[in-house]
């Protein structure tokens, strides 16, 4: 599930639609989403349009959240109640955010994995001490999740549930919040050749 329904305030435009590489951020995460195997949910909102204009070749499913004004857990929620409508067999959600562009194959993958292993864990990614997105929620999460509301997200139910939250290292989970966040995923993915 990639969430993709805020207005970027802080961005100062429409940061879904910031290119990278010539293409949109929101289909570039979008499409490596989608390189995984496993459907793919996205939540849009503010300027669902527009957003959705660049996906609409993609096989993937489009969740317009009306009331995305009221936050990332609303949105969560809404997003969460379309995957149990639209896949009730999931064992869980993977959620991720389509400002997150430096997400890299590997990590996604390791999730994946490890919640074969241990479907009962919740996985959470972890960059410099900071917890965040991809997290991987276990179907019996789902009811919390689905009663979420306002801008905190999903932070207070990973601390619930603390005993069973396993953390993955990311060097490069950058949220694209800031023109200058932007840029520096430009001048990262300029330097780097491993891609």
């Amino acid at each position: 599930m990639l969430l993709a329904a805020g207005e970027g305030r802080r961005y100062g435009g429409i940061k879904q639609l910031a290119e990278i590489d010539g293409q949109p951020m929101v289909r570039r995460v979008a499409c490596a989403a989608l390189e995984h195997g496993v459907p793919v949910i996205m939540v849009t909102g503010a300027n669902a349009e527009r957003v959705e204009a660049v996906l609409d070749d993609l096989p993937l499913q489009i969740i317009r959240h009306a009331g995305w004004q009221d936050g990332m857990g609303s949105s969560l929620a809404a997003g969460i109640r379309g995957v149990d409508a639209s896949f009730p067999q999931a064992s869980a959600a993977l959620l991720c955010l389509a400002d997150q562009p430096l997400l890299g194959k590997v990590l996604v993958q390791q999730l994946l994995q490890r919640h074969a292993e241990a479907p009962e864990r919740v996985l959470v990614t972890e960059q410099d001490g900071i917890s965040g997105p991809p997290v991987l929620f276990p179907r019996d999460c789902f009811a919390a999740l689905t009663a979420l509301s306002g801008p905190h997200g999903a932070y207070a139910l990973i601390e619930r549930e603390a005993a069973r939250v396993e953390r993955f290292a990311s060097s490069n989970g950058i949220d694209v919040d800031t023109p200058q966040d932007l840029q520096h995923v430009r001048d990262w993915l300029a330097t780097d050749s491993s891609r």
